[in-house]
């Protein structure tokens, strides 16, 4: 009985992981003014305003997360991926913050908070390091492995 007890809070923790991308972002576009949970978005077009999955949204100029501009993001390239991910021409991001040393031309969202580029592997948007892209693979319940390592929520076991 306490191994299923122990099972259903990892499965809640890791569901509460998730839980910013399973809340359905309030954006309201009006004639004129663009809101995100009642507050006025500084700057957004509402003739160009589009919402996008995960809280992220854009207009022809500006890309947005959770109702503030995510500086530096190019809004004409920008596309969101899955989980959390979205990425640009230059710049890979996770719930609005840029993914350190990330490649966007190569980088893959695979599942369960689990993506990787040519050269690196990440969870949740955190490097993980000496991860081997190229023999990485998402097993289930959070574990993963690759060629040398197994790994659990990120972290080498």
């Amino acid at each position: 009985m306490n191994r299923y007890i122990a099972l259903l809070l990892l499965l809640a923790v890791y569901a509460a992981s998730f839980s910013a991308d399973a809340r359905r972002p309030c954006y309201l576009v009006g004639d004129f003014e663009v809101f995100f949970d009642g507050t006025p978005v500084e700057g957004a077009s509402a003739s160009t305003f589009s919402v996008l999955d995960g809280g992220y949204a854009k207009d022809a100029w500006q890309v947005y997360f959770l109702g503030e501009k995510l500086a530096g993001a190019s809004a004409s390239t920008f596309k969101t991926l899955r989980d959390g991910y979205a990425a640009d021409s230059w710049q890979v991001y996770f719930r609005g913050e840029p993914v350190k040393d990330a490649s966007a031309d190569s980088f893959s969202v695979m599942r369960h908070g689990y993506a990787k580029d040519r050269w690196n592997v990440y969870y949740l948007g955190t490097k993980i390091d000496g991860a081997s892209p190229d023999s990485f693979r998402v097993l289930r319940d959070g574990y993963a492995k690759d060629r040398w390592n197994t790994y659990h929520c990120g972290r080498r076991l």
